[in-house]
């Protein structure tokens, strides 16, 4: 019989935290690059419209939400889609500033055609 024993991991070496690390790194550096704008332009390009003339096809979120960002000037956005995936998206705070003022345009606009009057 052999006594001796193999080499055992010690406590404080667990390989699945590693490899989860390593995924979250390729994830944040492939949304960090230009891969998933061009990849979401794409597929959206793909898309039919319903008639001619019509709007090209877009993103619908179901919420969105803003906080502060890790690199300072910039801002994150979160677009949170129906089966619960979210997109994050880094902006400038000059680049948050104008998507303010389009979105208040925006309502203001979506107000205008509901009630007739402007808000």
């Amino acid at each position: 019989m052999d006594t001796t024993a193999s080499p055992q991991p010690s406590a404080g070496t667990d390989t699945s935290d590693d490899s989860d690390m390593t995924k979250r790194q390729t994830v944040a550096t492939a949304i960090a690059t230009e891969l998933a704008p061009e990849v979401a332009i794409a597929l959206l390009a793909k898309t039919e419209k319903d008639h001619p003339g019509a709007a090209d096809a877009a993103l619908q979120p179901i919420a969105a939400g803003v906080s502060a960002s890790e690199e300072d000037g910039k801002i994150r956005v979160q677009l949170m889609f129906e089966n619960g995936a979210i997109l994050p998206v880094e902006l400038d705070k000059d680049a948050g500033q104008a998507l303010i003022l389009g979105l208040q345009e925006g309502l203001n606009a979506a107000a205008v055609e509901t009630t007739g009057t402007p808000k």
